[in-house]
């Protein structure tokens, strides 16, 4: 660690190459387009939880940083929020933005030990009312200390200027706002909502119009049968036209899952595009799978059970997270080796309920996690139930003579492939 001598001598280095910024606001690119304004940003540097460097070498960082910025062509102007704590809330993060004369704040956050820095980057556009900026810069190595103010911040800067371009200089007008007529081209059929007190649909030309003040951001939600909903955020700053893009509603789901004690399936699920409706069929085998109880760890039963499912998703197709329910009918399948294939005779059939809720993974992958409490047809529901080990054992199973067994803690966890 660096003595605070030293640290000192640093920030005086700084000083003396003619780089430290008023507090307030560093200066505005000489280069920009003559004909275009930068943004004004609003900038904060600060300690994560974990942080291995002292408040002067945030002081050398946050210069360099602004330094690097300051230097590109069109890149928005940084106004330092100084040493104050950042609120925590987007709304107050918003309203210190606005109070300083920005269009838009940065957030960033060192933490880690010296020699793996990483820094967290966070960023809103007041103008688009966006999110623009969520990612973590991790580093192999610290930042070279004896030469810190020449950080170039080659992993963050380039990000926000690419993200916050200078804009026309008419975008900033503070005069009235003028009226414009903004022609929307969508599916016929789309449903829009939030750019007037009533939803409108799109005609059957693919056009719909709205009388709006410029320049000013908008924000708009558009949902059509057959296609995912999407929310979109725009800056009308006197375009005329606009055109959503609209993706098509998946109509095929694979899955690969794994049942209860950790017995393999998969199943395709079928969508009917008009309404969150769909038909998933499945099939699990439990010829080679684990269960956890007190005679065994791993099982093999000549085994497997197909499902058909009928379901509803009970949140939108655009939400990250989805819920959805179902039920339907099982059939259990039996092939003994040297045997023939058979329905099973001691559960040839049941019934079962999927409360069910997937997460996105990475593209068109999403995770998932499925309480499916199962009820059996049996013959013999007392055998049926000791042959998963008494109801002593981890996972207990009732039965209810003279035909039906319950298991209420059945779980579906796995991937889902989104066509």
């Amino acid at each position: 660690m660096i003595g605070l001598s030293a640290r000192s001598v640093l920030v005086l280095l700084f000083a003396a190459h003619g780089v430290l910024f008023a507090q307030d606001q560093a200066p505005a690119s000489e280069n920009a387009p003559s004909d275009k304004a930068p943004r004004r940003i609003l900038f904060k540097m600060e300690k994560g939880l974990i942080s291995g460097y002292s408040d002067d070498e945030m002081t050398v960082l946050k210069r360099s940083f602004m330094t690097a910025l300051s230097e590109v062509d069109g890149a928005p102007s940084a106004i330092d929020y100084g040493a104050r704590p950042f609120p925590a809330s987007l709304a107050d993060r918003n309203k210190a933005a606005r109070e300083a004369g920005a269009d838009c704040w940065l957030s960033m956050k060192v933490s880690g030990l010296r020699g793996s820095p990483s820094i967290n980057v966070v960023s809103w556009d007041l103008l688009y009312n966006v999110k623009s900026l969520d990612f973590t810069a991790a580093r192999s190595e610290g930042f070279s200390m004896l030469d810190l103010f020449r950080e170039r911040w080659e992993d963050v800067v380039p990000a926000v200027v690419k993200r916050y371009p200078a804009l026309a200089s008419h975008t900033y007008s503070r005069g009235p706002p003028g009226v414009v007529t903004l022609t929307i081209r969508a599916v016929p059929g789309t449903t829009i909502t939030g750019l007037s007190p009533k939803a409108v649909t799109v005609g059957a030309d693919g056009t719909a119009f709205f009388e709006l003040a410029s320049p000013a951001p908008y924000s708009l939600r558009a949902a059509a049968r057959g296609y995912v909903p999407s929310q979109t955020s725009l800056y009308l700053d006197g375009r005329t036209e606009f055109t959503l893009q609209q993706a098509k509603s998946a109509w095929l789901r694979l899955d690969a899952a794994l049942l209860d004690g950790f017995f393999p399936g998969v199943s395709a699920s079928f969508s009917i595009p008009s309404i969150p409706a769909f038909a998933r069929l499945g099939f699990t085998t439990f010829r080679a799978g684990m269960t956890i109880n007190q005679d065994q760890i791993f099982a093999s039963l000549p085994l497997s059970q197909i499902t058909l499912l009928l379901g509803l998703y009970l949140s939108p197709e655009d939400n990250a997270t989805r819920f959805y329910v179902g039920a339907g009918p099982l059939l259990r399948v039996s092939l003994p080796p040297g045997g023939a294939f058979t329905v099973d005779r001691l559960v040839p059939f049941g019934v079962q309920v999927v409360a069910g809720v997937e997460f996105p993974l990475a593209g068109k992958l999403r995770t998932f996690a499925e309480y499916c409490p199962t009820g059996y047809s049996t013959p013999e529901p007392t055998l049926f139930a000791y042959s998963f080990g008494n109801n002593n054992g981890t996972f207990p199973y009732f039965n209810f003579p003279p035909t039906w067994a319950l298991n209420p803690f059945e779980i579906r966890i796995g991937v889902r492939w989104v066509l």
